[in-house]
């Protein structure tokens, strides 16, 4: 464990008056909600909205939903995405299949989609994964030809737009995820979003069955909050994440989370939610253009989205040229405090609780993502020199004898320079 500044790999800011505004929810409940879920429907141009307990509870919900609407079983997923998503599928008790993704676009590969998408899907999950915007028109376009519903996946997301329709207002429905490291947070908690009133009768149902959180829990997360608050400033940053046991990051498969409803506290935490989005939004960006930039005359794989419109980028997605590539590039920013870091460690067809069913799904280019992406910092704590030495790390990664090594850039000026590697990738 070094003490030194430590950027986060993500990281959703939250301010002091923002706990205050959590606290106050408590003394207003109904309303504190009800605001919410008014501004939400504004935002989104949609008739209904709801608020639970996670992002992974709203994607349950929504299977279920969807479910009880059709004979259908099978809910179709890009073969690269987070283990919650499956764990939501399997807690609907509905079964998965695969679509590979695009590398280069981190969009579904089209021509398989269109071959998986038989009479048995129920759905097709539409995600923007890491904030990078995908073709949702057309896979909307694909899926009404054959009865299917669209999810529109915006957990990573919130604050994207195409053509000016915010991302979360095109597929059939959708879902957000307020926890840890998303666009804005109120340590956990999710929405759900249709325009559909079909599904919406179905929804509304389901939710009034819902329980509440106790006074307990909600108190343990505000605290929890208040706590990260304080360990996410780069000054201190390094304290949690030279703590093994704290497991930051790490991705798990599993279906005994809670569905409940959103409270009050939770509700309270996103009332400045607007101010907060935009702030986040205008950092992500201005800080991935400038990397983008810096990377643009080199060598370096970068993602770029399919569609149109404003991407958000949670974190920039990089593809490295090989897995040794992507272990030296880690370990060099663990050692100098710079938030690069992977992403899942596997497709989805290897999650080990899923071995038997999908092993025979082969995704391909989802399994090449996973050994080679590394994820880019790009929020609000990220300074500007941060940036340099950032996109500095990611050019000066290089092979040596069939080993990835990263070349210490010279420094001139506060300046890094590093001149374009040969490489293929």
């Amino acid at each position: 464990m070094k003490a030194q500044r430590t950027l986060p790999p993500a990281a959703a800011p939250i301010e002091w008056r923002d706990l205050i505004q959590g606290l106050m929810g408590l003394v207003h409940p109904h309303e504190t909600v009800g605001r919410l879920q008014a501004e939400f429907r504004q935002y989104f141009g949609v008739k209904h909205v709801w608020f639970v307990s996670s992002g992974k509870a709203a994607l349950s919900l929504i299977f279920q939903a969807l479910h009880s609407l059709s004979g259908r079983s099978k809910v179709v997923l890009p073969g690269y995405t987070c283990f919650s998503v499956p764990s939501a599928v399997v807690r609907a008790r509905l079964s998965v299949a695969l679509c590979d993704v695009d590398p280069l676009s981190l969009d579904f590969d089209f021509v398989q989609l269109s071959q998986v998408a038989d009479s048995n899907v129920l759905c097709v999950l539409a995600t923007h994964l890491l904030g990078i915007g995908v073709d949702v028109p057309r896979v909307v376009e694909l899926c009404r030809q054959r009865g299917i519903f669209v999810v529109e996946d915006v957990a990573q997301a919130f604050g994207g737009k195409r053509d000016g329709v915010p991302f979360g207002a095109m597929g059939d429905v959708s879902f957000l995820s307020f926890g840890r490291g998303k666009n804005i947070t109120c340590g956990s908690g999710g929405a759900i979003l249709t325009n559909d009133d079909r599904i919406g009768e179905v929804l509304a149902r389901e939710y009034a069955l819902l329980s509440e959180v106790s006074l307990a829990d909600m108190l343990k997360n505000w605290l929890e909050v208040a706590v990260t608050k304080v360990l996410l400033n780069p000054s201190l940053y390094w304290l949690p994440a030279g703590l093994p046991f704290l497991k930051l990051g790490e991705t798990k498969f599993y279906t005994d989370f809670p569905i409940a409803r959103l409270d009050p506290i939770r509700a309270g935490l996103l009332r400045r939610w607007k101010r907060r989005l935009a702030n986040s939004t205008t950092s992500r960006v201005a800080h991935s253009e400038q990397i983008l930039r810096s990377l643009a005359l080199s060598n370096v794989q970068t993602i770029k989205p399919s569609g149109r419109g404003r991407s958000v980028y949670l974190r920039l997605p990089v593809l490295m040229g090989s897995r040794q590539e992507k272990d030296a590039v880690c370990r060099i920013s663990a050692e100098q405090g710079l938030g690069i870091s992977p992403l899942y460690p596997s497709s989805l067809q290897h999650i080990a609780e899923l071995i038997d069913t999908l092993s025979s799904q082969d995704v391909p280019q989802s399994t090449m993502i996973a050994e080679r992406l590394v994820t880019l910092p790009t929020h609000e704590l990220v300074s500007d020199s941060d940036v340099v030495r950032i996109s500095s790390i990611i050019q000066a990664a290089e092979r040596v004898d069939g080993a990835a090594t990263i070349r210490r850039p010279n420094i001139t000026n506060g300046q890094r320079h590093v001149p374009e590697l040969p490489r293929n990738i």
